[in-house]
């Protein structure tokens, strides 16, 4: 729906238009050109973005699409060199390992008497895929969804991945102010806060320890802060 309705507003209004949306207003973008010129070249010139209301919880404040104008500016440039080319090159050695992974759980499953016939739950198994490359290639450790449902990453993730079209989420896309204002929490944040307790465990050990891997983003953002 919302793909269809900025299609036919670029065809009616132009490239560039500007909308409002409850209490916000945007500015619209369908130039390539002008958009490679403002998320680049100017991005020193324009570096805030719409925001959304995602929590009370640290993560929820401040994770990195959140934050604006310097803020925004200061972490981009922190993250920037963790994602050039040959870095997300080197994150394929983990991608195919798990994808090796997939393609044996399925076929274990197939080979089960009980699940011959049977449609697969390919949701299942592409979320589990899913989640253990986030968790490999961001924080560097191996999950294995599919043999660990009930593993803790696992459990906060559908928490928060699952979380209904509610009025508070509603409120947190469309008025984010209003929704901070009001106070509320659009997503699980007993989740938010494990994660955010996990990512501070995590910071801490690989301060202590410096041990890490060549694709281990997180431990790369910290070494960008700390220089």
């Amino acid at each position: 729906i919302h793909h269809y309705y900025t299609l036919k507003s670029a065809q009616k209004y132009g490239r560039v238009y500007g909308t409002y949306s409850v209490t916000g207003k945007s500015l619209v973008v369908n130039d390539p050109d002008l958009l490679r010129d403002i998320m680049v070249k100017d991005f020193h010139l324009v570096p805030d973005r719409r925001h959304f209301h995602l929590g009370s919880s640290k993560i929820g404040k401040y994770i990195f699409f959140q934050p604006g104008g310097d803020d925004w500016k200061r972490i981009r440039s922190l993250l920037s060199p963790v994602f050039t080319s040959g870095k997300l090159r080197a994150m394929m050695a983990h991608i195919e390992g798990i994808s090796d992974g997939l393609v044996t759980s399925l076929r274990v499953y197939e080979k089960k008497e009980h699940n011959q016939g049977e449609t697969v739950d390919m949701r299942q198994y592409i979320g589990a895929f899913a989640m253990d490359v986030i968790s490999a290639c961001a924080y560097g450790i191996n999950v294995e969804s599919i043999d660990n449902p009930n593993h803790p990453v696992v459990t906060n993730a559908k928490k928060i991945l699952g979380v209904d079209a509610g009025i508070s989420l509603l409120l947190s896309v469309s008025a984010p102010g209003l929704a901070k204002r009001l106070k509320l929490e659009p997503f699980d944040i007993n989740a938010f806060n494990y994660f955010d307790e996990l990512t501070n465990q995590i910071v801490k050990e690989r301060k202590v320890s410096h041990k890490y891997k060549d694709t281990d983003k997180l431990y790369e953002y910290i070494n960008k802060k700390i220089q």
